[in-house]
């Protein structure tokens, strides 16, 4: 195997052309070097930004089912209010049916905590993240909202046994109904707002509808039935 020897350097021009040789070698190997990583993560970013499309297409149509029980809710609340006005004026609470309640399709999002996770986030331009992470946290905070509502829910299907309750529950229902009062308002309001700043990075909204479910088929009827 034939060995190139290194020729001994005679004077100093000869020595910075070798360094210069040296230099613009690992130049070129740290430009290509770059070239590949940027390639790699405009690979990768982009396979994601459509995963983020999607997934936030999912959780459009998971508000949308939330915001189509609207009037469901306006009749549920009128008859929660009456039901409470009669037990406070001590009046005969008469027959009632089942209080039911709202589903909510889930809102976990598993593809924007891989792409914060993997960096994936961090490689997109400023602007395009900036859309993403406003995007996120009204999903965010619409996940609180309805988290909270949920719980007030529960403690209102107490109601289906109305005449057992004694005065404790009594308080719970009418703070159960307060909270439901000022998160179906909230959710009136800004549920349209997100669902127009959503439209903004995807048109799909899949329908995540729970209208025809048991559950949600009571919710809908009203209580008082005399």
């Amino acid at each position: 195997m034939h060995i190139h020897k290194i020729k001994p350097v005679h004077g100093w021009k000869e020595f910075f052309n070798e360094i210069m040789i040296i230099v613009v070698g690992v130049l070129i190997a740290l430009s290509l070097e770059q070239v590949v990583e940027v390639w790699h993560w405009h690979g990768v970013v982009s396979e994601e930004r459509s995963a983020l499309r999607g997934e936030i297409g999912q959780l459009r149509g998971a508000m949308q089912a939330r915001i189509e029980l609207k009037r469901c809710d306006v009749t549920r609340l009128a008859d929660i209010q009456e039901i409470i006005r009669r037990h406070d004026a001590n009046q005969p609470l008469g027959k009632l049916g089942s209080m039911g309640r709202p589903l909510y399709p889930p809102t976990q999002r598993p593809i924007w905590d891989l792409a914060v996770a993997d960096q994936s986030v961090a490689h997109m331009d400023l602007s395009e993240k900036r859309r993403f992470v406003e995007a996120y946290n009204w999903i965010s905070v619409y996940e609180g909202i309805t988290n909270d509502e949920r719980a007030a829910f529960q403690t209102l299907q107490a109601l289906d046994h109305a005449n057992r309750l004694s005065e404790a529950d009594w308080s719970g229902i009418r703070n159960a109904y307060e909270r439901i009062v000022e998160s179906h308002e909230i959710l009136s309001q800004s549920v349209p707002y997100w669902q127009r700043m959503l439209g903004t990075l995807t048109t799909d909204m899949p329908d995540e509808s729970v209208r025809h479910t048991p559950p949600v088929e009571r919710y809908c009827n009203s209580m008082l039935l005399n």
